[in-house]
Order: C-alpha cells, then sequence, then structure tokens
C-alpha cells in the first residue's frame, strides 16, 4: 500500500491531536465528579440509536437533570440536553467528570473509567455478521484487541436486545460483567409509536397512500472495491422498481461522506434522518443485504427482501453467525434484477415465509414490547440516584 506525503502528515496531525486531547483529558480527570450524563451514540454523528431512547426515558422522568449529548458540527442535541461536539473541550470535560456515561461505540483510546462513574454500553446492533475477535479471514490485530479488551473492561452494563446477543456479544467482546436483557430501548417507538407513520411519510414528500414504500438499508463493506468498485449498492436500483415504488435510501454510518455518490435520482436520501426506527414505520417493506437493520425492522412484521449479490464474497471474507439463508424470513435474491417481481408479489411472499418470521420474532424480538427503555433505567437506577435525588 502506497502511502503519499499528505496522508502521512494527515496521520501525524490527527496522531498529534489525539494526543493533545488525552492530555487536556487526564488535566479535567483530577476535578470532581458531576451530577451529569454523557450521552453518545457514533461519536456524535447520529443523534439516536439506543442512547437516544434511554435520554428520553430519563427526561422524562426527570425533567430537570443535566443531560448531554456529544454532537459533531453536523448534528444537534435533542430538546432538553446541551450538545458538547466531539473532541472539544466541554466534551473532554464532560467525558471526564460526568458519573453516568452511555455509548453505543467506543470512547478514545484515552479514556479510562474513574472511580465513581458508570459507564453502560448501549452497542448498536443484533449481529449477523462476525464481530471481532469472531470474523473469519479477518485477524484482528493486537493493538485492536488490547483496545477492545480495554474498553470492555470499563463497562458497567452491557444491553442486550435478546439472549441470542447475550451470549455472543459478551464472547467477542471479553466482556464478563453484567448483561443487561431487557430488549433495545431503540425499538419501543416501534411498538409506542405507530401513529407516526403517516406523519413521516407526509415529512418526506410521500403523499400518495397507494405506493409502495420500499426502505433500502444496505450495510457497510470492509473491502472499499466492493463498496465502491464492482459494486454500486443503489444505482443497479434506478428505474427498474416500477412507478408506484418510493425507494428511501438509507446509507451506513460508516460509509456517511461518501453516501451521495450512491443515491439513485429517483430516491429518496434518507442517511440523514436522525431516527432510522421512524423509517421503519414509515416503510411497507425493508430491502437489506446483511445489515442489523433486519433485527430492528422485523419488530414491525411488515416484509423484508434480502438483496444480496455479493452473498458468497461477503460470507467468505466476514463470517456469520448463523445459517441466514436457511432462516431468513424473507427471500435472499443474489440478483437484483428479480427484485421487481419480488415486490410485485410481496403479498404471496408474505404467507410464504410466515413461518420463518414468526420463528425469527420468538428468537430475536421476544422482549421487543416498547418497554426496553424503562428496564434500562429500573436496572441501573442506582447509577441514577443523584439525577432523581429529588424525587
Amino acid at each position: 500500500m502506497k502511502y503519499s506525503p499528505t496522508r502521512i502528515l494527515g496521520a501525524l496531525r490527527r496522531r498529534e491531536l489525539d494526543w493533545f486531547r488525552g492530555a487536556v483529558y487526564r488535566a479535567f480527570s483530577k476535578a470532581p465528579l458531576t451530577d451529569t450524563f454523557l450521552f453518545e451514540s457514533f461519536q456524535g454523528k447520529v443523534i439516536g440509536d439506543n442512547p437516544l431512547a434511554i435520554f428520553a426515558e430519563i427526561k422524562s422522568r426527570n425533567p430537570k437533570a443535566e443531560l448531554l449529548f456529544t454532537v459533531n458540527s453536523s448534528t444537534k442535541a435533542p430538546s432538553g440536553a446541551r450538545g458538547v461536539k466531539h473532541g472539544s473541550l466541554a466534551w473532554l470535560k464532560a467525558l471526564a467528570t460526568a458519573k453516568v456515561l452511555a455509548n453505543n461505540t467506543n470512547f478514545p483510546s484515552y479514556f479510562r473509567k474513574r472511580s465513581g462513574q458508570t459507564y453502560i454500553q448501549t452497542w448498536h446492533g443484533t449481529p449477523l455478521k462476525r464481530l471481532g475477535r469472531d470474523i473469519v479471514d479477518v485477524v484482528p490485530t493486537g493493538s485492536y484487541l488490547k483496545m477492545m479488551d480495554r474498553e470492555a473492561s470499563f463497562w458497567d452494563y452491557l444491553i442486550s436486545p435478546n439472549p441470542y446477543c447475550t451470549e455472543i456479544l459478551g464472547k467477542t467482546f471479553g466482556y464478563s460483567g453484567q448483561i443487561l436483557e431487557t430488549g433495545y430501548p431503540r425499538n419501543d417507538v416501534l411498538i409506542n409509536g405507530k401513529d407516526k407513520r403517516d406523519v413521516v411519510r407526509k415529512s418526506l414528500g410521500i403523499l400518495d397512500e397507494n405506493q409502495l414504500v420500499v426502505l433500502y438499508a444496505p450495510t457497510w463493506r470492509d473491502s472499499k472495491r466492493t463498496a465502491t468498485g464492482n459494486w454500486k449498492p443503489v444505482n443497479f436500483l434506478n428505474g427498474s422498481l416500477g412507478p408506484n415504488v418510493t425507494l428511501l435510501f438509507r446509507g451506513h454510518t460508516n460509509t456517511h461522506s461518501a453516501h451521495n455518490d450512491a443515491v439513485a435520482k429517483d430516491a429518496i436520501d434518507v442517511t440523514d434522518y436522525t431516527n432510522v426506527a421512524e423509517l421503519y414505520l414509515a416503510a411497507d417493506v425493508l430491502v437489506t443485504d446483511y445489515s442489523s437493520s433486519m433485527f430492528d425492522f422485523s419488530v414491525t412484521g411488515k416484509p423484508m427482501i434480502f438483496l444480496a449479490p455479493d452473498f458468497d464474497e461477503y460470507v467468505a471474507s466476514r463470517g456469520f453467525y448463523f445459517d441466514f439463508e436457511q432462516l431468513a424470513p424473507g427471500p435472499v435474491l443474489r440478483d437484483s434484477s428479480f427484485l421487481r417481481k419480488s415486490l410485485e408479489s410481496i403479498d404471496s411472499q408474505r404467507a410464504e415465509y410466515a413461518q420463518r418470521y414468526l420463528a425469527w420474532q420468538m428468537k430475536f424480538n421476544k422482549l421487543e414490547d416498547g418497554l426496553a427503555s424503562k428496564r434500562v433505567v429500573d436496572a441501573t437506577l442506582t447509577a441514577f440516584h443523584s439525577l432523581f435525588s429529588e424525587h
């Protein structure tokens, strides 16, 4: 691999900035802890996911609590929270002094949980594809494993949506602490917010009730060649789904910066839509490949189609935790040309896969009853004691 001087200089600057932030963070760590709660979702790139749902539950219980939410230059904190920009002095101070931390990914390498802090790791999806130590042909580096071991050692709680996740996440992250098997807080809205369907559709400009709204949400690829070379995830859908279909495209967080290039001209780009669960409510059908969105969308009971032209390559390079083709609650298409026909026969497809769908829901969605956020907060109330002391 060739490295240009520009890339090398950029890496050095990032390393220097990281060192500086680490030094500032360590200085802030000498200050007393404060009765604040720091929420973070994808380093502030997204204001959503499990941290947002837990935030809403805490806010409903104590509107006066001091709640902080990590943001970046293009995101804004939810109502009732104060935004702290990722990497800023305010954020470093919050990371060092907040009594409770909730994150769905990892904090930087210089983070060290302090005595008196509580760290809730919410994670961000039920895994189909293998993670961490379990990836088939990608051997994790020693530094990666060291980072994961260190990070997991700081967690006080790991949230799991189902028994399947409980077994896998604890093992792959090397985590032996308390796992809260509660369902996913982010999915509460799929049970409690069904009335939002029409509102969301109208906000997206979908006014025709007869339109079949298809949400296309592919996962990201480890291989740049796969992601940007041989296979364009949206362009092959351009104009091929028929006049009565509205296509919503949801890019993955890890490919956020490049998603606009892939969007078909007749699709609605919803990559930046804040709450993906509302898109699940608005859509009639989910089309995905290997994304964990399938586990969340199945809470709705609506049809799913799995479009996977690179299935063999992807399985060989990444590996799955179970035989997906045998258990998938919808057709697995190797050729995109079959997608239109599959959409046209969506009603018969629903009946064909009804038993598989039910088995899938029993395995992955049994705890999704709209009360997961409540269970998480109830289970961790000791960490929130000072936040709720007036109640």
